[in-house]
């Protein structure tokens, strides 16, 4: 039971990461905010914890791929595009149209499919 909270983990914070830095290099910046300066660490720390995010999520990769097989775990990492679509659109008001919920129908098949066979 434990993997499959590894391999969520993964996944939730992956996809954290990637919401994370789009906020990040979004947001309007002061000027002079480079990021290797204090104002700019402060400026963008959403990236910067975005790629943390990125950082714990490998982890729980790794702690999830010693107990999956790879033709079973990678393509649940799909899910996380479906997750990214819907927080942007709630985020950031992206758009979410029918090829985009046909898209991710597909992706869920697919990967109930994966699962199953596993």
């Amino acid at each position: 039971m434990i993997k499959y909270i590894w391999l969520i983990a993964s996944v939730l914070l992956g996809a954290t990461g990637q919401v994370l830095m789009k906020w990040g290099v979004s947001a309007v910046l002061p000027a002079g905010s480079a990021l290797w300066t204090w104002t700019g660490f402060k400026a963008y720390w959403p990236v910067i914890a975005g790629i943390g995010s990125y950082g714990v999520s490998s982890i729980f990769w790794l702690l999830a791929l010693k107990r999956f097989p790879l033709s079973t775990a990678y393509p649940m990492v799909s899910l996380s595009y479906i997750l990214v679509m819907v927080l942007s659109f709630f985020l950031f008001q992206e758009t979410l149209s029918v090829q985009k919920w046909c898209g991710a129908v597909l992706i869920s098949a697919g990967v109930l499919v994966i699962a199953r066979a596993g």
